[in-house]
């Protein structure tokens, strides 16, 4: 898995040099060309030009001064003027040694760890797009040179203070990007903390968590709520920033992550990798558990794709995207071997009941006890509500048989914190704005009284009309 997405970053850096050095080749050749052609317009009709260009015969065959006179009496020379000719010349030094440089650029000359100092990070990153800024300075100046759009007056006073803010969509798109990399144990709101900093700067700078477990460490008192900054609720905080949320286990990580890396802004990347030791088949179990109990809601929030906030946000990779918990149908087998199916919403703890992490947060239900509450409708209780209940969940046990496990304030807490997060996904998304459910309900509640009007009164004609007969 990390693998993969090692190779999809090298890809991303490999393009992204490729066409900087293709471009830069174009300019060189293009200012290379404009020279010949002063070359031409001031040399091109001396005898000696005109006897290298003929050839033997032709020097042989023709008066070649007289030729020469002719031809300067009817075109009129256009060398170019000197600062312009010197701009040029000095210019093209630069766009070669640029090619050669990112002709042999690596991906490591532009990655940081979140271990780094964090004004060591924003020096570096700084550095590496006002690398890139100079490039693209020297190719806009090349191009304006070859339509002989370049005005000193104009021109040298903007490209003086030409750094990476000038820099534009399209450019920073085709950018190489600088990359800021975390492996976390645990849920990573550290990292994220950290990263606040390096996005307040404005630079499209790319995070990168790779986290091997959902979990929290929420040591925190009972009923204190869990810290309001996640990754989910990151464009909340700001608008502006690229943010990719998944799975190593995802079929279309590459094309997920080429998106995010070439975004023309900061980004957040959030993915979900295997632990240590962990094969590749249960890391796609446990990940597959994660999306379906809302631990890791699969997202992403462009910017770019529409105006309206809540257009910028997608949702739709996670299954039944519109409900608050998949429900499962749990199969289990009574001791007299009868099978039978009970449903039930696929929760966090479902999830947690699986992960090493949790185990201390799970007990065994007693047989008898009037205060046991299933938890998807204990998160639903206000909190004064819950006081003297157990939350419980159903588990099939290792006999096939069903068991009830009660979960901990603790994790109790976890499961809570993600179906808010959750529901909030849902309402900007639209997958379950409760705006649009309710106005859903009036009109189906207005069109069935509407409905019984018309039967009412159709009946009531009937009822004439036989009565008349």
């Amino acid at each position: 898995m990390q693998e993969q997405i090692r190779r999809t970053i090298g890809q991303v850096w490999g393009r992204h040099c490729e066409a900087f050095t293709d471009a830069l080749a174009g300019s060189i050749d293009g200012l290379q060309n404009l020279l010949r052609l002063d070359e031409y317009h001031r040399h091109g009709h001396d005898p000696a030009e005109l006897a290298r260009g003929l050839g033997p015969l032709g020097a042989s065959q023709l008066n070649l001064d007289s030729l020469s006179q002719t031809l300067d009496r009817g075109v009129p020379a256009r060398p170019m003027e000197p600062e312009r000719l010197a701009r040029v010349q000095a210019l093209l030094p630069t766009l070669q040694e640029m090619k050669e440089v990112w002709a042999s650029a690596r991906v490591e000359s532009a990655q940081a760890t979140f271990d780094e100092d964090e004004r060591e990070i924003l020096r570096r990153a700084e550095a590496h797009f006002n690398r890139l800024a100079e490039v693209f300075r020297a190719i806009r100046v090349a191009q304006l040179e070859m339509r002989s759009k370049y005005d000193p007056s104009t021109h040298d006073p903007l490209f003086a203070s030409f750094d990476w803010r000038r820099l534009g969509p399209g450019e920073l798109q085709l950018s190489p990007p600088f990359l800021v990399t975390a492996d976390v144990e645990r849920g990573g709101r550290a990292i994220l903390h950290k990263a606040l900093g390096l996005l307040e700067t404005g630079m499209p700078v790319k995070l990168l968590a790779v986290r091997a477990s959902v979990g929290e460490d929420l040591e925190r008192a009972a009923g204190r709520l869990p810290p309001a900054v996640t990754f989910e609720t990151l464009p909340l905080a700001m608008r502006g920033v690229y943010l990719l949320q998944t799975s190593a286990a995802a079929s279309d990580l590459p094309e997920q992550l080429l998106a995010a890396l070439t975004a023309p802004r900061p980004s957040v990347i959030s993915i979900l990798g295997p632990r240590r030791d962990e094969d590749e088949s249960a890391f796609r179990v446990r990940a597959e558990r994660a999306t379906r109990a809302r631990a890791l809601p699969v997202c992403t929030y462009d910017p770019d794709r529409a105006e309206r906030f809540g257009l910028c946000l997608d949702v739709s990779a996670n299954p039944f995207p519109s409900a608050a918990w998949e429900v499962v149908a749990l199969e289990a087998r009574d001791p007299d071997g009868t099978v039978t199916s009970i449903d039930e919403p696929f929760t966090f703890a479902h999830f947690a009941a699986t992960e090493p992490d949790f185990q201390a947060d799970f007990a065994t239900a007693p047989e008898v006890a009037d205060d046991l509450v299933p938890l998807a409708e204990y998160l639903q209780l206000l909190r004064r509500q819950r006081v003297g209940k157990l939350p419980f969940i159903l588990l099939v046990d290792e006999n096939h048989g069903l068991t009830r496990k009660v979960v901990s304030e603790r994790l109790a807490l976890q499961c809570e914190e993600r179906l808010r997060v959750w529901q909030m996904l849902q309402e900007i998304s639209g997958a379950d704005n409760p705006h649009v459910s309710r106005a859903r309900a009036d009109l189906e509640a207005q069109l069935a009284d509407q409905r019984e009007s018309q039967l009412q009164a159709l009946r009531q004609q009937l009822e004439t009309e036989a009565a008349a007969r």
